[in-house]
């Protein structure tokens, strides 16, 4: 039965050094009584409106839980300085013990929310604080960090970074930074909107060397963000990025994430972590998952070249909406309440657009090749020995279109319709027969290709498309390698610290190995498989300037040659998984 619930607000959590948390608390009306509480803790504004689908405080709060909205340190309502991820551990930790002391709470707190949202879970979560029951991290950006969530294949996410920085973080900082000097802060929001601008129209992104920026730039953005441009793969930030998951946590976990999420192998890492452990220590509750047709910040499931049916959050199968099923699996997790009745895995597969439901997330039942062949094709076997080849320039790079992205500006995340994209000369694709039959590609998608280029480094991009009986290519997944990190990335594409970097010999023929992330999309019969290759993908990734020096420093460019080699001798291909084992109809 619902219940009435009071709003306070600039609720105060004190830290242990004397800092001034604040927070927005949503709870029952219900004198004497004591509830789970479920906590989130952000940096964008605790009022900021959040999916209501997703997470409703003021309905899951009517439900019989107290809800906590809280700003993290240094950012809007609360004091003290604001140093990403840094801070989380400790201030975590003591507001979720704060949490289980207030007098109408249960001593049993929660934690949700999506993004920075979910890190500041596990970052708390490693210090184990009393009262902490569970765990709800959402298109979650701890760990995998050489793997997309700062740098990929050994290229650095441009556009995510900076959007991050300047779009949800700058702004805040700026307004308090100058709060005591209006003529100044007018200045500064001045120059805040000229950059703004620049995004907006993707001037910022073509900024060579990057480093440029920072005279265009907040405090922020110049001491955070820019200098991270120049960094490599790695090192001191990435380890800092993966400590939040580096250990499994004692917690039952339910891990929300998106097919087209630029955080999906982090999501589908946290719960593989909490599988393994929970297969290791029957006291470590088994995780759930979710993954949808879903980017970083939208859960409509439409897209503008696609729209998938039944997926949005708003309505998750027969379920509910993903608030309900959030307050559900609470109530299981920290009040004894009965066992969801969704499955503990619940994955849409695209292309026949429904919810599968599984014990566990499964292992493809068999892999697969596709060999890329002459003339565009895309086949069985390796084919004849042959070549194709195309021209890189770093100033007019091919734009990104679509895929695991989030962008300021008019780049839409999702999959989308490439026509323009393989209209292009610096774009070859291949391209296999009909389908006789339907085909579930699942999991891990990689790739292997044997290039030569001219330059001394370079870049090469794999791009998996779906393409329809009626012409449309729809990209599902892609995936980058530098080429002087290429043996970082031997085997499986999956960067690996460990290994220098190393540059090409202009001419010669090497092996590279792409990971594309993983998918579910059903190829129905009739519907054939499309790869793409390029050496660009802007401004998803930074462009590799071909002459072994930095976009972060340099603006000097050169044009590389690039050629594929194919056949039996040089077997470039593609691999994938296949699901032939149905999940229940979810």
């Amino acid at each position: 039965m619902a219940r009435s619930i009071l709003i306070e607000n600039d609720v105060e959590t004190l830290l242990s050094d004397g800092t001034i948390l604040r927070s927005t608390v949503y709870r029952p009306v219900a004198e004497g009584e004591r509830f789970p509480v479920l906590m989130t803790r952000t940096p964008y504004g605790r009022d900021l409106s959040v999916n209501s689908a997703y997470f409703n405080p003021a309905t899951v709060a009517a439900a019989g839980f107290v809800v906590i909205l809280q700003d993290v340190r240094g950012r809007f309502g609360s004091d003290g300085e604001f140093r990403p991820g840094e801070q989380e551990a400790d201030d975590g930790a003591e507001a979720v013990e704060w949490a289980a002391r207030l007098p109408y709470s249960s001593g049993r707190v929660g934690m949700w929310g999506r993004s920075y949202f979910g890190e500041s879970q596990w970052r708390a979560a490693r210090r184990a604080p009393h009262g902490l029951g569970a765990l709800a991290p959402g298109v979650c950006a701890a760990g995998s960090a050489d793997n997309g969530a700062l740098f990929r294949g050994g290229a650095f996410e441009l556009g995510s970074r900076l959007s991050w920085g300047h779009g949800s973080i700058s702004l805040d900082t700026i307004r308090r930074e100058f709060a005591g000097d209006p003529e100044r802060l007018r200045l500064e929001l001045e120059a805040w909107r000229a950059l703004d601008a620049s995004f907006a129209d993707g001037t910022a992104y073509r900024t060579l060397p990057l480093t440029d920026l920072k005279s265009r730039a907040g405090t922020f953005m110049e001491s955070h963000i820019i200098p991270s441009t120049g960094a490599d793969p790695g090192g001191e930030a990435s380890a800092a990025w993966n400590w939040p998951v580096s250990e499994p946590v004692p917690l039952p976990t339910l891990h929300i994430g998106g097919w087209f999420d630029i955080f999906l192998p982090n999501t589908l890492g946290q719960y593989r972590l909490q599988l393994e452990a929970s297969r290791q220590d029957p006291a470590v509750p088994r995780p759930r998952l979710i993954i949808g047709p879903w980017s970083h910040a939208s859960f409509t499931a439409l897209f503008p070249d696609t729209a998938f049916a039944g997926a949005s959050s708003a309505a998750v199968g027969a379920y509910g909406d993903l608030s309900s099923i959030h307050g559900e699996w609470f109530r299981h997790a920290l009040a004894d309440g009965p066992e969801p009745a969704m499955p503990p895995v619940l994955v849409y597969v695209m292309g026949e657009d429904r919810w599968q439901g599984f014990d566990e997330l499964p292992e493809p039942s068999q892999r697969r090749e596709l060999f890329l062949s002459s003339a565009g094709a895309l086949g069985e076997a390796p084919g004849v020995e042959a070549s194709a080849s195309y021209s890189y320039d770093p100033l007019d790079p091919v734009p990104s279109t679509g895929g695991s992205t989030m962008h300021l500006g008019a780049d839409f995340p999702g999959p989308a319709e490439q026509s323009a994209v393989e209209a292009r000369d610096d774009v070859l694709t291949f391209t296999g027969e009909p389908l006789g039959e339907a085909l579930t590609v699942f999991g891990d998608v990689t790739a292997h290709l044997y290039a030569s280029s001219s330059a001394v480094d370079t870049d090469f991009v794999v791009r998996l498309c779906r393409v329809t009986p009626d012409g449309r290519s729809v990209a599902l997944a892609d995936g980058i390698v530098r080429a002087s990190w290429r043996d970082a990335c031997a085997h499986d594409g999956v960067f690996r610290a460990g290994m220098p970097r190393r540059p090409l010999t202009p001419g010669a023929v090497e092996e590279y190995t792409i990971s594309l992330w993983s998918t579910a999309c059903t190829f129905a019969a009739g519907d054939r498989i499309r790869i793409q290759v390029t050496s660009s993908c802007h401004p998803r990734w930074d462009r590799n300037l071909n002459t072994g020096a930095r976009a972060f420093d340099s603006s000097d460019t050169v044009v590389a040659h690039q050629r594929l080699h194919l056949g039996a001798g040089a077997p470039s291909r593609i691999t994938f998984g296949v699901l032939e084992r149905r999940g229940e109809l979810a």
